[in-house]
């Protein structure tokens, strides 16, 4: 096992990716007209791939929490809960400045607060999340691998049956504590610590064909469908393919040893950088893209410049909080 003050680049590097990809999934009004089918596709392919943002989060969270030892129940909900909590009321503070600013109504503000519409839901999910990993993290401390394979069985059965939309079938055969978000931290888990019987140098190309492959099929899906919530796009099996074949490809490219060129350079460090800001991207980001949304040129040329500012700003903000004394506890950095 890695010495506790060692960071692991992978979870760095997919963290950094997981929120690029949150950005992502938010700044569709940037591009300018789309015209061409070549168009249309681009534009879903990149909004698509930001789709696997929150389940990469919540497998990250699940390898670094379960199969631990905690010194008590209460001392571990006081750690968890002080490190979203507070930074949760602090950007919220800030959200609801902008929104006023803005001109948005209180039902509006409030609707933004309980995570509807906004991206506030992630909260109320990992709050769930952090309530459950005691009992997982038990679970799994006496059962180990099986206990791991018996659980994602179930929760894939379920998952392909909310994929189907099959439980108007089946309306008593529905267990929602499986078919959920509680899957993803059982799975990260596992997919950072089983042994596959394949080569690590077969296995990130095994991710990415896994995640191509189910890309593809989801860019087909949203053309021809839409998600009327946040749970249909998350309890969809596709998705959960594309965050196995992405975790997958950044996980075993690192035993590779393929990121030792860029983990010691600037590179290197702007992944850190951005794996330690993480949190406070994912609501200051909320912030930026309301004043981006100002300038907004629609132009298809321009949209690079504008998805980068909006990534450098979205990380500087919570950023220059963290060097501030007494406020870097709330920054989510």
């Amino acid at each position: 096992m890695k010495p506790k003050n060692e960071r692991i680049f992978y979870f760095d590097f997919l963290r950094t990716f997981a929120i690029i990809g949150v950005i992502i999934c938010h700044i569709n009004f940037f591009f300018g007209t789309l015209t061409t089918p070549f168009e249309i596709i681009a534009q879903l392919t990149f909004h698509d791939i930001g789709r696997i943002g929150v389940p990469l989060f919540l497998m990250i969270s699940g390898a670094l929490l379960l199969n631990r030892d905690y010194s008590s129940l209460s001392n571990f909900l006081k750690r968890r809960f002080t490190r979203i909590v507070y930074p949760f009321l602090f950007w919220m503070i800030f959200i609801t400045l902008t929104n006023l600013y803005f001109k948005k109504t209180l039902l509006y503000i409030w609707n933004v607060i309980i995570g509807n519409p906004s991206i506030a839901w992630y909260f109320w999910i990992l709050i769930g999340i952090y309530l459950a990993i005691p009992i997982l993290n038990m679970f799994i401390k006496e059962y180990g691998e099986k206990g791991c394979e018996y659980f994602l069985a179930i929760w894939f059965i379920f998952i392909v049956l909310n994929s189907l939309n099959s439980y108007p079938l089946l309306p008593y055969f529905k267990l929602d504590w499986f078919s959920g978000f509680m899957g993803y931290p059982v799975l990260g888990y596992y997919l950072s610590n089983k042994k596959f019987n394949i080569s690590d140098s077969k296995m990130y190309k095994i991710g990415l064909g896994i995640f191509l492959v189910s890309l593809s099929i989801f860019v087909h899906y949203t053309q021809t469908n839409s998600f009327v919530s946040v749970e249909q796009m998350y309890q969809n099996i596709i998705v959960v393919f594309m965050g196995i074949g992405m975790y997958l490809f950044i996980e075993y490219l690192d035993k590779e040893n393929k990121f030792n060129s860029i983990k010691n350079n600037a590179i290197g460090k702007a992944i850190s950088s951005i794996s330690l800001c993480s949190y406070g991207m994912y609501f200051s980001h909320v912030i930026i893209i309301m004043f981006m949304s100002k300038i907004n040129p629609h132009s298809n040329i321009l949209f690079p410049a504008m998805f980068i500012a909006t990534i450098f700003l979205s990380w500087l903000l919570p950023y220059i909080f963290s060097k501030i004394p007494y406020v870097k506890k709330v920054s989510g950095v």
